[in-house]
């Protein structure tokens, strides 16, 4: 089954004032479209944006 999202995340690092994680996202076709992952991403980093107190 191969339905599930798979999310693979990197070691995180800093460059200037930035905090960077590589991350690699792999879902089917058959079950989510690139909108989707795209909106997905956007929320993610207004998340991480407040965390770090960018927002």
């Amino acid at each position: 089954n191969f339905f599930a999202p798979v999310f693979t995340m990197g070691k995180y690092y800093t460059q200037g004032d930035k905090v960077l994680m590589p991350l690699a996202i792999q879902v089917h076709h058959a079950v989510c479209d690139g909108f989707h992952v795209g909106r997905m991403l956007n929320e993610l980093q207004q998340y991480c944006d407040e965390w770090q107190g960018g927002a």
